[in-house]
């Protein structure tokens, strides 16, 4: 199992469930609204970030800087 400190991670999803489960998982979320009214249920459900295009949530992660594979 691959072992990464919650700040080198993310949580996607698209429920307020998502969003809770990233909570406790410690993690940053980001809530993908998928339909209209979610943007406003994602963002007071607590998400950092809520975008409407996976192709923004894509861009980003790849973006990202990557930390070193250990030797």
């Amino acid at each position: 199992m691959a072992e990464a400190d919650g700040e080198e991670c993310a949580f996607i999803g698209d429920s307020v469930s998502d969003v809770l489960a990233g909570r406790l998982a410690g993690v940053a979320v980001i809530g993908f609204a998928n339909k209209p009214h979610k943007v406003s249920t994602l963002t007071r459900a607590g998400a950092d970030a809520v975008t409407t295009r996976l192709s923004e949530i894509s861009a980003a992660l790849r973006a990202a800087p990557r930390p070193a594979l250990p030797n």
